[in-house]
């Protein structure tokens, strides 16, 4: 298993948890398995921190 995979899942798992208590939960499921898929990408050296802040920003990397 990949780790980007390990990641979503780890995120989904703790996101069923509240996924029972309402919609606000399932966001959060949804957040969580997206957070967890982007720690696993870092952790696999598939993404890099510094380019995804710097597409949130919407600065252009240089190449």
């Amino acid at each position: 298993m990949s780790g980007r995979t390990a990641g979503l899942l780890f995120g989904f798992g703790l996101g069923v948890v509240w996924m029972w208590l309402g919609f606000w939960p399932a966001v959060l499921t949804l957040i969580l398995g997206v957070i967890g898929w982007l720690i696993g990408g870092v952790a696999e050296g598939k993404v890099n921190l510094a380019d995804v802040w710097s597409d949130l920003q919407g600065r252009r990397r240089e190449v």
